[in-house]
């Protein structure tokens, strides 16, 4: 067992988990091939530490499908979008995917207003997420490539291309 996922599987946290010390609690599950996270109550600084730990040990798996339900979630500031961030980011690297599920219009409308809203849209229903989950997420090597076509350092290097008469 060398590889760190394996290490990582083994340390999971238990299907139904509250916290001692901050106001939230979760639930997860297996549904069509998805783990469910269900997060409840405030998703705030108080619940970084204990909320990166538990978020980390359902991402750690290569090609996992996440589906991380916000409906009953109570309120959320920019910790708790760095946390989704983060979870997006480790199930990308990973192969794999996460999905949001919140219809609550505070939550939309952060997440539209921090740009959030297109690398992880939420879905209004979890059989809809579910449905999202489906198809194949694109492979990393096409996002790291989109990624290049269109930022800054694409730009900057076309720039550089240009005013440069040797090239």
């Amino acid at each position: 067992m060398s590889e760190p996922w394996k290490r990582d599987i083994l340390r999971r946290p238990p299907a139904l988990y509250a916290s001692s010390r901050t106001g939230w609690s979760s639930r997860s599950r297996v549904l069509a091939g998805h783990t469910v996270v269900e997060l409840r109550g405030e998703i705030d600084l108080d619940a970084d530490a204990e909320l990166r730990l538990y978020l980390d040990g359902m991402t750690c798996r290569p090609f996992a499908r996440v589906v991380v339900d916000l409906r009953p979630v109570t309120f959320i500031d920019c910790v708790g979008l760095s946390l989704l961030v983060r979870a997006h980011r480790r199930v990308r690297e990973r192969a794999g995917r996460l999905l949001l599920v919140g219809s609550d219009p505070l939550l939309l409308r952060i997440l539209h207003i921090t740009g959030l809203d297109r690398p992880l849209p939420a879905h209004p229903t979890l059989d809809h997420a579910l449905t999202a989950g489906e198809a194949p997420p694109p492979a990393v090597e096409d996002l790291l490539a989109a990624a290049e076509e269109e930022g800054p350092l694409a730009s900057r290097a076309h720039e550089e291309a240009s005013q440069d008469p040797n090239r």
